[in-house]
Protein backbone atom coordinates (compact mmCIF):
# COMPACT_ATOMS: atom_id res chain seq x y z
CA UNK A 1 0.00 0.00 0.00
CA UNK A 2 1.39 3.41 -0.94
CA UNK A 3 1.92 6.05 1.75
CA UNK A 4 -0.84 8.64 2.05
CA UNK A 5 -0.01 11.95 0.33
CA UNK A 6 0.82 14.94 2.55
CA UNK A 7 -1.60 17.25 0.69
CA UNK A 8 -5.01 16.31 -0.64
CA UNK A 9 -6.00 17.27 -4.17
CA UNK A 10 -8.09 20.36 -3.24
CA UNK A 11 -5.43 21.64 -0.81
CA UNK A 12 -2.70 21.22 -3.41
CA UNK A 13 -4.83 23.08 -5.98
CA UNK A 14 -5.36 25.99 -3.56
CA UNK A 15 -1.64 26.20 -2.78
CA UNK A 16 -0.73 26.26 -6.47
CA UNK A 17 -3.39 28.88 -7.25
CA UNK A 18 -2.28 31.07 -4.33
CA UNK A 19 1.40 30.87 -5.28
CA UNK A 20 0.57 31.70 -8.91
CA UNK A 21 -1.52 34.71 -7.88
CA UNK A 22 1.17 36.10 -5.57
CA UNK A 23 3.86 35.55 -8.21
CA UNK A 24 1.74 37.37 -10.82
CA UNK A 25 1.18 40.23 -8.37
CA UNK A 26 4.92 40.52 -7.70
CA UNK A 27 5.63 40.65 -11.44
CA UNK A 28 2.99 43.36 -11.83
CA UNK A 29 4.53 45.40 -9.04
CA UNK A 30 7.98 45.01 -10.62
CA UNK A 31 6.73 46.31 -13.95
CA UNK A 32 4.33 48.99 -12.74
CA UNK A 33 5.38 49.63 -9.17
CA UNK A 34 6.13 53.04 -7.67
CA UNK A 35 9.21 54.77 -8.99
CA UNK A 36 11.11 57.77 -7.81
CA UNK A 37 10.62 59.19 -11.33
CA UNK A 38 6.87 59.42 -10.72
CA UNK A 39 6.89 60.75 -7.19
CA UNK A 40 4.93 63.86 -6.21
CA UNK A 41 7.36 64.96 -3.48
CA UNK A 42 9.75 67.91 -3.52
CA UNK A 43 12.69 66.02 -5.03
CA UNK A 44 14.54 66.70 -8.29
CA UNK A 45 12.86 63.56 -9.68
CA UNK A 46 9.36 64.88 -9.09
CA UNK A 47 7.49 66.39 -12.04
CA UNK A 48 4.55 67.41 -9.87
CA UNK A 49 3.68 71.04 -9.21
CA UNK A 50 5.80 71.14 -6.02
CA UNK A 51 8.73 69.12 -7.43
CA UNK A 52 12.14 70.40 -8.49
CA UNK A 53 12.66 68.44 -11.69
CA UNK A 54 12.34 71.68 -13.67
CA UNK A 55 14.93 73.44 -11.49
CA UNK A 56 17.38 70.57 -12.02
CA UNK A 57 16.79 70.40 -15.78
CA UNK A 58 17.05 74.19 -16.11
CA UNK A 59 20.53 74.10 -14.63
CA UNK A 60 21.54 71.30 -16.99
CA UNK A 61 20.30 73.17 -20.06
CA UNK A 62 22.40 76.19 -19.18
CA UNK A 63 25.47 74.00 -18.70
CA UNK A 64 25.65 74.24 -14.94
CA UNK A 65 27.14 70.96 -13.65
CA UNK A 66 24.59 69.34 -11.37
CA UNK A 67 24.38 66.09 -9.44
CA UNK A 68 22.20 64.34 -6.88
CA UNK A 69 23.49 63.21 -3.51
CA UNK A 70 21.58 60.23 -2.16
CA UNK A 71 21.87 57.72 0.65
CA UNK A 72 24.70 55.26 -0.11
CA UNK A 73 25.90 57.67 -2.79
CA UNK A 74 26.90 60.96 -1.17
CA UNK A 75 28.36 63.51 -3.59
CA UNK A 76 30.50 66.49 -2.52
CA UNK A 77 30.06 69.85 -4.32
CA UNK A 78 33.79 70.32 -4.66
CA UNK A 79 35.78 73.56 -4.80
CA UNK A 80 33.49 76.44 -5.71
CA UNK A 81 30.44 74.21 -5.71
CA UNK A 82 27.06 74.57 -4.04
CA UNK A 83 25.02 72.23 -1.87
CA UNK A 84 21.26 72.69 -2.30
CA UNK A 85 19.02 71.39 0.48
CA UNK A 86 15.59 71.97 -1.05
CA UNK A 87 12.50 71.72 1.16
CA UNK A 88 13.26 69.16 3.83
CA UNK A 89 9.77 68.09 4.96
CA UNK A 90 10.80 66.17 8.06
CA UNK A 91 13.20 66.68 10.92
CA UNK A 92 16.74 66.48 9.67
CA UNK A 93 18.89 63.66 10.97
CA UNK A 94 22.14 64.18 12.82
CA UNK A 95 24.14 63.47 9.66
CA UNK A 96 22.12 66.06 7.72
CA UNK A 97 22.75 68.71 10.36
CA UNK A 98 26.48 67.91 10.39
CA UNK A 99 26.63 68.22 6.62
CA UNK A 100 24.68 71.48 6.71
CA UNK A 101 27.32 72.88 9.05
CA UNK A 102 30.28 71.35 7.21
CA UNK A 103 29.78 72.46 3.61
CA UNK A 104 31.24 75.87 2.79
CA UNK A 105 28.48 76.95 0.40
CA UNK A 106 24.87 75.94 1.13
CA UNK A 107 21.46 76.99 -0.21
CA UNK A 108 18.62 76.00 2.13
CA UNK A 109 15.16 76.22 0.50
CA UNK A 110 12.47 76.25 3.16
CA UNK A 111 9.32 74.16 2.66
CA UNK A 112 5.88 75.73 2.41
CA UNK A 113 3.16 73.18 1.57
CA UNK A 114 1.97 69.63 2.20
CA UNK A 115 0.59 67.86 -0.86
CA UNK A 116 -1.68 64.87 -1.54
CA UNK A 117 -1.17 62.64 -4.55
CA UNK A 118 -3.69 62.37 -7.37
CA UNK A 119 -4.70 58.70 -7.56
CA UNK A 120 -5.63 58.90 -11.22
CA UNK A 121 -2.28 60.53 -12.12
CA UNK A 122 0.44 59.43 -9.66
CA UNK A 123 2.93 62.06 -10.84
CA UNK A 124 0.51 64.90 -10.05
CA UNK A 125 -0.81 66.32 -6.82
CA UNK A 126 -4.51 66.48 -5.99
CA UNK A 127 -4.30 69.30 -3.46
CA UNK A 128 -1.82 71.26 -1.37
CA UNK A 129 -2.18 72.90 2.03
CA UNK A 130 0.20 75.33 3.79
CA UNK A 131 2.49 73.90 6.44
CA UNK A 132 2.29 75.24 9.95
CA UNK A 133 4.65 78.16 10.40
CA UNK A 134 6.22 76.66 13.59
CA UNK A 135 7.18 73.58 11.56
CA UNK A 136 8.87 75.67 8.87
CA UNK A 137 10.51 77.81 11.55
CA UNK A 138 12.04 74.75 13.23
CA UNK A 139 13.84 73.92 9.98
CA UNK A 140 14.95 77.52 9.35
CA UNK A 141 16.43 77.75 12.85
CA UNK A 142 19.03 75.14 11.96
CA UNK A 143 20.79 78.13 10.36
CA UNK A 144 19.90 80.79 12.91
CA UNK A 145 18.22 80.03 16.28
CA UNK A 146 16.39 83.39 16.43
CA UNK A 147 15.05 83.34 12.89
CA UNK A 148 11.31 83.94 12.34
CA UNK A 149 9.05 82.93 9.42
CA UNK A 150 6.17 85.13 8.26
CA UNK A 151 3.53 84.97 5.52
CA UNK A 152 1.59 87.73 3.82
CA UNK A 153 0.90 89.50 0.57
CA UNK A 154 3.74 89.55 -1.99
CA UNK A 155 5.92 92.67 -1.68
CA UNK A 156 5.40 95.21 -4.44
CA UNK A 157 9.07 96.20 -4.38
CA UNK A 158 12.34 95.35 -2.65
CA UNK A 159 14.63 97.69 -0.75
CA UNK A 160 17.50 95.44 -1.72
CA UNK A 161 17.80 92.93 -4.58
CA UNK A 162 21.35 91.73 -5.26
CA UNK A 163 20.19 89.34 -7.99
CA UNK A 164 18.58 92.16 -9.98
CA UNK A 165 15.67 89.92 -10.99
CA UNK A 166 12.18 90.47 -9.58
CA UNK A 167 10.41 87.12 -8.99
CA UNK A 168 6.68 86.52 -9.42
CA UNK A 169 4.75 85.05 -6.51
CA UNK A 170 1.73 82.78 -6.63
CA UNK A 171 -0.85 83.41 -3.90
CA UNK A 172 1.27 84.94 -1.16
CA UNK A 173 4.86 85.34 0.00
CA UNK A 174 6.72 83.46 2.72
CA UNK A 175 9.52 85.56 4.20
CA UNK A 176 12.02 85.38 7.04
CA UNK A 177 13.18 87.86 9.65
CA UNK A 178 16.44 87.83 11.56
CA UNK A 179 18.91 90.45 12.76
CA UNK A 180 21.72 87.94 12.30
CA UNK A 181 21.12 87.43 8.57
CA UNK A 182 22.09 89.82 5.80
CA UNK A 183 19.32 90.39 3.23
CA UNK A 184 20.15 89.43 -0.34
CA UNK A 185 16.58 90.21 -1.37
CA UNK A 186 14.42 91.94 1.20
CA UNK A 187 12.48 94.94 2.50
CA UNK A 188 10.69 95.97 5.69
CA UNK A 189 8.30 92.99 5.45
CA UNK A 190 11.19 90.58 5.63
CA UNK A 191 13.78 88.76 3.55
CA UNK A 192 13.13 86.52 0.59
CA UNK A 193 16.80 85.46 0.68
CA UNK A 194 18.94 85.88 3.76
CA UNK A 195 22.67 85.24 4.07
CA UNK A 196 24.64 84.05 7.07
CA UNK A 197 28.44 84.21 6.97
CA UNK A 198 30.64 82.29 9.38
CA UNK A 199 34.24 82.78 8.36
CA UNK A 200 34.61 81.23 4.93
CA UNK A 201 31.32 79.40 5.26
CA UNK A 202 28.23 80.87 3.58
CA UNK A 203 24.60 79.80 3.91
CA UNK A 204 21.72 81.34 1.95
CA UNK A 205 18.14 80.75 3.02
CA UNK A 206 15.44 80.99 0.32
CA UNK A 207 12.24 81.58 2.27
CA UNK A 208 9.64 80.89 -0.44
CA UNK A 209 10.06 77.70 -2.51
CA UNK A 210 7.29 78.61 -5.00
CA UNK A 211 9.80 80.51 -7.12
CA UNK A 212 11.90 77.43 -7.95
CA UNK A 213 9.23 74.72 -7.95
CA UNK A 214 7.88 73.32 -11.21
CA UNK A 215 4.67 75.35 -11.09
CA UNK A 216 6.52 78.59 -10.30
CA UNK A 217 9.35 78.45 -12.85
CA UNK A 218 6.96 79.20 -15.72
CA UNK A 219 5.70 82.43 -14.13
CA UNK A 220 7.18 85.82 -14.94
CA UNK A 221 10.97 85.89 -14.62
CA UNK A 222 11.20 83.04 -12.08
CA UNK A 223 13.32 80.83 -14.37
CA UNK A 224 15.77 83.70 -14.78
CA UNK A 225 15.63 84.23 -11.02
CA UNK A 226 16.51 80.55 -10.38
CA UNK A 227 19.53 80.68 -12.71
CA UNK A 228 20.71 83.96 -11.18
CA UNK A 229 20.43 82.39 -7.72
CA UNK A 230 22.63 79.40 -8.65
CA UNK A 231 25.18 81.54 -10.48
CA UNK A 232 25.37 84.02 -7.61
CA UNK A 233 26.24 81.31 -5.10
CA UNK A 234 28.41 79.13 -7.32
CA UNK A 235 31.92 80.29 -8.14
CA UNK A 236 32.67 78.87 -11.58
CA UNK A 237 36.22 80.25 -11.50
CA UNK A 238 37.24 77.90 -8.66
CA UNK A 239 37.71 74.63 -10.54
CA UNK A 240 35.10 71.92 -11.13
CA UNK A 241 32.62 72.90 -8.46
CA UNK A 242 29.10 71.69 -9.17
CA UNK A 243 25.61 72.18 -7.82
CA UNK A 244 24.66 69.15 -5.73
CA UNK A 245 21.02 68.64 -4.73
CA UNK A 246 20.99 66.79 -1.43
CA UNK A 247 18.25 64.13 -1.74
CA UNK A 248 19.18 62.35 1.48
CA UNK A 249 16.79 64.75 3.24
CA UNK A 250 13.97 63.15 1.21
CA UNK A 251 15.06 59.59 1.91
CA UNK A 252 16.19 58.85 -1.66
CA UNK A 253 18.51 55.85 -1.79
CA UNK A 254 21.21 55.34 -4.36
CA UNK A 255 20.61 52.53 -6.86
CA UNK A 256 21.89 49.19 -5.61
CA UNK A 257 23.75 47.17 -8.21
CA UNK A 258 24.16 43.99 -6.18
CA UNK A 259 21.51 41.38 -7.16
CA UNK A 260 21.79 39.84 -3.70
CA UNK A 261 20.86 43.13 -2.02
CA UNK A 262 17.98 43.61 -4.42
CA UNK A 263 16.42 40.41 -3.07
CA UNK A 264 15.75 42.25 0.19
CA UNK A 265 14.17 45.27 -1.49
CA UNK A 266 10.54 45.71 -2.53
CA UNK A 267 9.16 44.24 -4.74
CA UNK A 268 11.92 41.62 -5.18
CA UNK A 269 11.50 40.54 -1.57
CA UNK A 270 8.12 39.03 -2.61
CA UNK A 271 9.92 36.64 -4.96
CA UNK A 272 12.33 35.72 -2.15
CA UNK A 273 9.42 34.96 0.17
CA UNK A 274 7.79 32.80 -2.52
CA UNK A 275 10.98 30.80 -2.95
CA UNK A 276 11.31 30.30 0.80
CA UNK A 277 7.65 29.26 1.08
CA UNK A 278 8.02 26.81 -1.81
CA UNK A 279 11.12 25.32 -0.18
CA UNK A 280 9.27 24.90 3.12
CA UNK A 281 6.30 23.24 1.40
CA UNK A 282 8.63 20.92 -0.51
CA UNK A 283 10.37 19.91 2.71
CA UNK A 284 6.99 19.32 4.31
CA UNK A 285 5.73 17.21 1.42
CA UNK A 286 8.85 15.03 1.35
CA UNK A 287 8.89 14.43 5.10
CA UNK A 288 7.12 11.28 6.23
CA UNK A 289 5.87 12.69 9.50
CA UNK A 290 6.20 15.50 12.04
CA UNK A 291 6.67 15.26 15.79
CA UNK A 292 6.43 12.10 17.91
CA UNK A 293 5.54 8.84 16.12
CA UNK A 294 2.04 7.50 16.54
CA UNK A 295 1.60 4.81 19.18
CA UNK A 296 0.96 1.31 17.85
CA UNK A 297 -2.53 -0.03 18.57
CA UNK A 298 -2.68 -2.40 21.60
CA UNK A 299 -2.49 -6.14 20.95
CA UNK A 300 -5.79 -6.62 22.78
CA UNK A 301 -8.55 -4.04 22.50
CA UNK A 302 -10.12 -3.63 25.94
CA UNK A 303 -13.45 -2.07 26.93
CA UNK A 304 -17.19 -2.83 26.93
CA UNK A 305 -17.55 -2.68 23.18
CA UNK A 306 -14.81 -5.23 22.69
CA UNK A 307 -16.30 -7.46 25.42
CA UNK A 308 -19.74 -7.44 23.80
CA UNK A 309 -18.26 -8.15 20.38
CA UNK A 310 -16.24 -11.11 21.71
CA UNK A 311 -19.27 -12.52 23.54
CA UNK A 312 -21.44 -12.31 20.42
CA UNK A 313 -18.73 -13.97 18.37
CA UNK A 314 -18.40 -16.84 20.84
CA UNK A 315 -22.17 -17.39 20.94
CA UNK A 316 -22.33 -17.38 17.16
CA UNK A 317 -19.50 -19.86 16.78
CA UNK A 318 -21.04 -22.13 19.44
CA UNK A 319 -24.38 -22.20 17.58
CA UNK A 320 -26.44 -20.56 20.36
CA UNK A 321 -28.32 -18.19 18.06
CA UNK A 322 -31.68 -19.82 18.76
CA UNK A 323 -31.16 -19.67 22.54
CA UNK A 324 -30.19 -15.98 22.40
CA UNK A 325 -33.16 -14.99 20.25
CA UNK A 326 -35.67 -16.85 22.47
CA UNK A 327 -34.17 -15.07 25.49
CA UNK A 328 -34.55 -11.76 23.64
CA UNK A 329 -38.29 -12.38 23.07
CA UNK A 330 -38.90 -13.21 26.75
CA UNK A 331 -36.75 -10.28 27.95
CA UNK A 332 -38.75 -7.88 25.75
CA UNK A 333 -42.02 -9.17 27.23
CA UNK A 334 -40.77 -8.60 30.79
CA UNK A 335 -39.49 -5.12 29.88
CA UNK A 336 -42.92 -4.13 28.55
CA UNK A 337 -44.56 -5.71 31.61
CA UNK A 338 -42.49 -3.50 33.93
CA UNK A 339 -43.44 -0.51 31.77
CA UNK A 340 -47.15 -1.19 32.33
CA UNK A 341 -46.74 -2.39 35.96
CA UNK A 342 -47.89 -5.97 35.31
CA UNK A 343 -48.34 -8.29 38.30
CA UNK A 344 -45.00 -9.80 39.27
CA UNK A 345 -46.31 -13.37 39.84
CA UNK A 346 -47.22 -13.86 36.17
CA UNK A 347 -45.04 -16.16 34.13
CA UNK A 348 -44.08 -15.30 30.53
CA UNK A 349 -47.12 -16.94 28.94
CA UNK A 350 -49.62 -15.33 31.36
CA UNK A 351 -47.75 -12.00 31.00
CA UNK A 352 -48.11 -12.18 27.22
CA UNK A 353 -51.88 -12.78 27.55
CA UNK A 354 -52.17 -9.88 30.06
CA UNK A 355 -50.32 -7.55 27.66
CA UNK A 356 -52.48 -8.67 24.71
CA UNK A 357 -55.49 -7.20 26.50
CA UNK A 358 -53.74 -3.84 26.62
CA UNK A 359 -52.79 -4.25 22.98
CA UNK A 360 -56.41 -4.93 22.03
CA UNK A 361 -57.53 -1.77 23.81
CA UNK A 362 -54.96 0.16 21.77
CA UNK A 363 -55.93 -1.46 18.49
CA UNK A 364 -52.78 -3.55 17.97
CA UNK A 365 -53.02 -6.39 15.49
CA UNK A 366 -49.86 -8.19 16.68
CA UNK A 367 -50.36 -10.44 19.70
CA UNK A 368 -47.45 -11.04 22.05
CA UNK A 369 -48.67 -14.53 23.00
CA UNK A 370 -48.59 -15.60 19.35
CA UNK A 371 -45.03 -14.30 18.85
CA UNK A 372 -43.89 -16.06 22.05
CA UNK A 373 -45.48 -19.31 20.90
CA UNK A 374 -43.79 -19.07 17.49
CA UNK A 375 -40.41 -18.58 19.15
CA UNK A 376 -40.91 -21.53 21.51
CA UNK A 377 -42.68 -24.07 19.31
CA UNK A 378 -41.21 -26.28 16.64
CA UNK A 379 -41.62 -23.74 13.85
CA UNK A 380 -39.28 -21.45 15.72
CA UNK A 381 -36.36 -23.76 15.60
CA UNK A 382 -35.26 -22.40 12.23
CA UNK A 383 -33.09 -19.28 12.35
CA UNK A 384 -35.29 -17.58 9.77
CA UNK A 385 -38.38 -18.00 11.94
CA UNK A 386 -36.54 -16.87 15.06
CA UNK A 387 -35.26 -13.73 13.30
CA UNK A 388 -38.83 -12.93 12.24
CA UNK A 389 -40.07 -13.47 15.80
CA UNK A 390 -37.47 -11.10 17.26
CA UNK A 391 -38.32 -8.46 14.65
CA UNK A 392 -42.06 -8.82 15.37
CA UNK A 393 -41.61 -8.56 19.16
CA UNK A 394 -39.46 -5.42 18.71
CA UNK A 395 -42.11 -3.78 16.48
CA UNK A 396 -44.85 -4.80 18.92
CA UNK A 397 -42.99 -3.20 21.78
CA UNK A 398 -42.67 0.10 19.87
CA UNK A 399 -46.38 0.08 19.00
CA UNK A 400 -47.76 -0.78 22.43
CA UNK A 401 -45.57 1.74 24.23
CA UNK A 402 -46.26 4.54 21.70
CA UNK A 403 -42.58 5.40 21.74
CA UNK A 404 -42.36 5.32 25.52
CA UNK A 405 -39.76 2.62 25.38
CA UNK A 406 -37.59 4.78 23.17
CA UNK A 407 -37.26 7.25 26.03
CA UNK A 408 -36.40 4.62 28.64
CA UNK A 409 -33.02 2.91 29.04
CA UNK A 410 -33.22 -0.57 27.50
CA UNK A 411 -32.61 -3.20 30.12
Amino acid sequence: MSEKATFSGPVLAVLIAGATAVFALSMLLMLNGPSEEQGFSTTTRSVSAIGHAGFYELAQRFEIPVARSRINGTVAPGEGGLLVMAEPTSSLSKDDIIRLGRESNVLLVLPKRWALADRSKPAWIRSATPMDIPWVTSIARLVEPKLEVTRGDPPKSWDRNDLNVNPSFDDGAQLIKSEELTPIIGNRQGMLIGEKLDGERRVWVLADPDLVENHGLIKGRNAEFALALLNAMRDAELGDGKVVFDETIHGMVNNVDSPFKKLFQFPYVIVLLLVLAATALLAWATTSRFGKPRLAPPAFDLGKERLITNTATLLDRAGHQAFVMRRYVRATLRDVGRLFHAPRQLDDEKLAEWLDKIGESRGLETRASVVLARAEEGQGTSLTGLFQATRDIHDWKEEISDGTAARRPYR
